[in-house]
This record gives structure tokens, sequence and C-alpha cells, in this order.
């Protein structure tokens, strides 16, 4: 899976969630594997757990991939206007279905994890340091990205690309009975970047990853007997979020296909003027296309290759 492409420059922002885990394997595989692919920073950000889980979270899946070099920012710990305490609770109060996972030998204090600047202040750095290489991979809500870009816009004109993992294209919500979850956490995040930033930007919605079918027979059965300290953790993780579900949804981890192979991985996709419902009753959150303007700001993943997905997912696993 070698590609000869000048390199590519990733900051990648995380609500740490099971699905998350699963990103992050794929893509730090990808680094193993590709010249191409540099993580210079992850940013932790509010939305499956609170930013301390979410920084424990992803600290111990650096851990399992002998990574922990990988600098940890902290970000948005709440929504820009918050307007009650929202968690996600797919993946429990921790966003790793409260398994216990935390090693007598790791820090105690998160303060020892994370970096002394935050998420806003390395975004800014990074790409000012590198103007039109940075690609951001945003999986959970965008309150880092908006806050990034409306205290320092000049900042956007430099940034490379944006591939987002939220919002959805046909009406259909996880959160509310119209929004997706996280857009949901956030909607005025969602909105600023979408109707702020200029440069390419690529969303995997909810549908597309919805109507997958994985089996979980094939999840836990084959994806599952990988012999990683990783893939130990996400089978015991996932063995309680999919209790009583029918197939296996990889969200977060198809967002990372589709940066990194988007030929083998891409079905079909479509280029729209897409902004935010703010105010929607069912729908804060969703997704608003205006089908009759020219002046495309999103390119929309409707549907990716099944058996594509699974082949990367077994290579991430063998990381």
């Amino acid at each position: 899976m070698n590609d000869e492409a000048k390199q590519r420059c990733v900051i990648f922002d995380t609500d740490m969630g099971a699905d998350d885990a699963w990103a992050l394997q794929m893509i730090l595989k990808a680094e193993k594997s590709r010249e191409n692919v540099k993580v210079l920073a992850i940013t932790t950000v509010h939305g499956n757990a609170t930013v301390e889980n979410v920084i424990k979270n992803t600290y111990r899946i650096l851990d399992g991939l002998d990574r922990t070099d990988i600098p940890i920012y902290k970000g948005a710990t709440e929504p820009l206007i918050p307007e009650e305490t929202k968690i996600g609770m797919s993946f429990g109060s921790n966003g790793f279905c409260d398994v216990e996972f935390w090693k007598p030998h790791y820090p105690t204090d998160i303060n020892e994890i994370i970096q002394r600047q935050n998420a806003v202040e390395i975004i800014r750095e990074l790409v000012i340091e590198h103007p039109h290489e940075i690609s951001l991979i945003c999986l959970g809500p965008l309150t880092n990205i908006a806050m990034a870009i409306k205290t320092y816009p000049e900042i956007k004109k430099d940034i490379k690309d944006v591939f987002i993992m939220g919002g959805n294209c046909k009406g259909r919500g996880n959160a509310l009975a119209g929004s997706e979850f996280n857009f949901y956490m956030d909607p005025e995040a969602a909105n600023i970047a979408l109707n702020s930033l200029k440069c390419p930007m690529t969303i995997v919605p909810l549908e597309c990853a919805s109507e997958i079918d994985i089996s979980l027979d094939w999840r836990f059965n084959v994806l599952g007997s990988v012999d990683h300290t990783n893939v130990q953790l996400l089978n015991e993780i996932e063995q309680i979020a999919y209790r009583g579900k029918q197939f296996y949804t990889p969200f977060d981890s198809l967002l990372v296909a589709v940066f990194l192979f988007p030929e083998k991985c891409i079905q079909t996709k479509y280029n729209y003027h897409a902004t935010v419902e703010l105010q929607g009753l069912h729908t804060r959150g969703q997704i608003v296309f205006n089908l009759n303007s020219s002046k495309h700001n999103v390119c929309v993943i409707e549907t990716v290759y099944q058996e594509e997905t699974k082949t990367l997912l077994l290579w991430a696993a063998n990381a």
C-alpha cells in the first residue's frame, strides 16, 4: 500500500472513543508503512467523553503502538454555546465503555501526558510552520477548529484541506431525529467551519457509515483475532458497545481510509454548498444543502467500498 505522493502532514483532532481508536491505529500504520504520512499532533476535544478521558484514551492507544512520542494537546472541554452538559454515551462514560485499562506505570496526572500549549495554539503554530501542507483530520465536534479559525483567521488561507467525520446528507440522525452526533454536539462550530474555510473539505456523513453492513462475526472472529494489544482492548470495548446490534459500523476509521486511499475506498461522492441548521427542535446540527448554488464548499462521500474497508481495518490491526 505504498504511495509515492508528497508527504501529508496531519493534525489528528479527536474525541477518542473506540471508533477513533481504530482511526488512530490506521493512520499510524500508514505513517509506519508510507513515508508520505506524518502525524504532527493529536488535539483532543469533548464529545465521546470528557476531555480528560479523551486524553487518557488517546495515550493508551499510542502506548499500544509504542508511539507516545506523538504530542497530545488539550482542546475544548465544551461546545461554543453549551446548552447543557452533553457527553456521548455510545462508548460508556469514559469513551471506552468503562473498561479499566490504565496501567500502574502510567502517569497519574494527565498534565504529565499533554503539552503545555493548548489545541488552538498548536493548530495555529503548525499551520504557519507548514503553509498549505496541513490536513486536519476531524473525528469529533469541530470546536477546536472553529476556535482556531476565529482566534487566528489568518491561518484559514494556509490550511491544505479538512476531512470531517460528521453531519448527515439524508436527514438521518443519531443524536436528534435529524442530527448526527458530532455536529449536534457543537452546531455553531460546524457552521463556522463550513462557512469560513475556503480549502477543500471532505465529509463522511452518518449515512455513509451507517449503510455499511459488516457482520459482527467478521468483526470479532476475523478482525478481532489479530494478536495486537490494542485489538485485544478494542475487542473488550466493542463487545460491550455492539451488544444487541446487528452490524459493525467503523465510523471514524472510514474517514481515515478515505483520506489515505481515496481511489480504493470512495465509491460515490458529490459536491455541494452546505451549511448547518442551528435552530431546529429536531434538526439542530443537521447539514443543509443549497442545491441551487454552484459555489460548492464540501465534498460529501455518499458510499464507500465495503470490502476495501475491511481490508484496511485488517491492515491497521496489524500495526
